[in-house]
C-alpha cells in the first residue's frame, strides 16, 4: 500500500436537515480526519471537482441526525493512495466516479472510494466536464442495460423507439445520447424553449410538450405503441400514459419514487415489464459493484471517440460553503438544464 502523509482534509456539510427555502448560510466547513483505506480495494482520492444531483438535495432535506454529514457523489480527482488489492490504478491517476450513499461523500478535499466504482477520466474533457457525467451517466447506462435489457453497442436497437419523459435533466441528457448511439428513435418531453433546444442538440427526434396532452401528441405522430418508455419525472402522473402506450413485451423503467401504489394489471396480459433503476443499489448492497466502474470506462471510450458529450451547463469555482450552497440551490430550484459542477 502506498500513502501520502502530512495532508489536511476539509469537509463541507451540515448537522441538521437543510431547508433550501431559507436564506442565509446552510452549510458549514470543518477540518476532518484524513480518510483511511478501510478496505484493500479502496483508493484515496484528492477531489478536484464534484457535481450536485437531485439526490444530494433530497438527502440534505430529509436528514434526521445530528452528526456532521458530508454528502456528494460525483467526483473527479487524483489517486493519492491505493489498497493492496486495487488493480489498474496507481497514485497520480486522474479518475472519476459516483460514490456510495453509506460513505462520506465528495464534498471534502480527500475521500476514500471503492476502486471498483472508478474509471480513468476522459483525456479530452476538463475537470468540470468530466464531473457532470457520473451519477447521471451510470443511471442512464443502467436504465438501458439493466432495466430495458439493451446492449450499449452502436446501432444495436435500430428501428425501435423510446419515449423519455423529462429529457432535459441530468439523466435524460445522457440517456438521449446513449439511446441515439444504440440506434433508437428518441421521443422526449420538454416545454421551455431552452429545454427544447437542449434536447434537440443532444439528438432527440421528436419533442413533446409535457404541459399538453402527450397521448394526443403521440397520435399526431402516428404512434400508438412504444417498446420502451422511461419515466424520469412524476411516475404516478405518467403511469397511465405508460401502460396505455407500452407495446406487448415492452419495458417501462423509472427512477422516481411514487406517492401511491402503481396498477400493474395492464401489463400482465401483454407480457410487458416494469423495472426500477436505482444506481446506488449495487454499492449499498455490495452486489456487482465493478459493473459501475466498467460502465464509466465505456462512457470514457464513447467520450474520447466523440460519440458522447458532456452535459455540463454551469460551473462554480472554489471549494467553499458559499459555492456548494449556490450549486445546491440551483438543483433545488428544479429548473436546471444539464448539470452544475464545483471545481475545487
Amino acid at each position: 500500500m502506498k500513502e501520502e502523509t502530512s495532508m489536511k482534509n476539509k469537509g463541507i456539510g451540515f448537522s441538521k436537515a437543510v431547508d433550501f427555502g431559507e436564506s442565509g448560510t446552510l452549510f458549514e466547513e470543518k477540518e476532518l480526519a484524513m480518510p483511511e483505506l478501510t478496505s484493500q480495494l479502496d483508493v484515496i482520492v484528492k477531489v478536484l471537482a464534484s457535481a450536485v444531483n437531485p439526490v444530494d438535495v433530497k438527502m440534505a432535506e430529509a436528514y434526521q441526525g445530528h452528526d456532521f454529514t458530508v454528502l456528494g457523489f460525483d467526483g473527479v480527482g487524483e489517486v493519492m493512495a491505493v489498497g493492496d488489492d486495487v488493480l489498474g490504478f496507481e497514485p497520480g491517476d486522474r479518475v472519476y466516479y459516483a460514490g456510495q450513499q453509506l460513505r462520506s461523500g465528495t464534498n471534502q478535499v480527500y475521500q476514500a472510494v471503492d476502486s471498483r466504482l472508478i474509471a480513468k477520466a476522459p483525456a479530452n474533457l476538463t475537470l468540470s466536464e468530466s464531473a457532470a457525467l457520473l451519477l447521471t451517466g451510470i443511471t442512464a447506462y443502467e436504465i438501458l442495460t439493466d432495466a430495458l435489457g439493451l446492449a450499449i453497442s452502436e446501432g444495436v436497437a435500430t428501428g425501435k423507439t423510446i419515449l423519455i419523459v423529462n429529457g432535459a435533466g441530468g439523466v435524460g441528457s445522457i440517456l438521449i445520447q446513449l439511446a441515439k448511439f444504440i440506434g433508437l428513435q428518441v421521443i422526449t418531453t420538454a416545454s421551455r424553449p431552452e429545454s427544447v433546444e437542449w434536447v434537440k442538440s443532444l439528438g432527440a427526434d421528436i419533442v413533446l410538450n409535457h404541459h399538453e396532452d402527450l397521448g394526443m401528441q403521440l397520435k399526431e405522430f402516428g404512434i400508438d405503441q412504444l417498446p420502451y418508455i422511461v419515466l424520469l419525472h412524476s411516475t404516478d402522473k405518467y403511469w397511465n400514459l405508460a401502460t396505455r402506450y407500452i407495446a406487448p413485451f415492452g419495458r417501462i423503467a423509472s427512477i422516481v419514487e411514487t406517492e401511491g401504489l402503481l396498477d400493474m394489471g395492464p401489463l400482465k396480459n401483454i407480457g410487458a415489464q416494469f423495472a426500477w433503476e436505482f444506481m446506488f443499489a449495487k454499492g449499498n448492497f455490495d452486489i456487482r459493484m465493478a459493473e459501475q466502474g466498467q460502465a464509466l470506462a465505456k462512457l470514457t471510450d464513447l467520450i474520447e471517440s466523440g460519440k458522447l458529450k458532456t452535459t455540463l451547463t454551469k460551473t462554480y469555482k472554489g471549494f467553499s460553503a458559499e459555492t456548494l450552497e449556490a450549486a445546491y440551490r440551483d438543483v433545488a430550484s428544479n429548473h436546471m438544464i444539464g448539470k452544475v459542477v464545483i471545481v475545487y
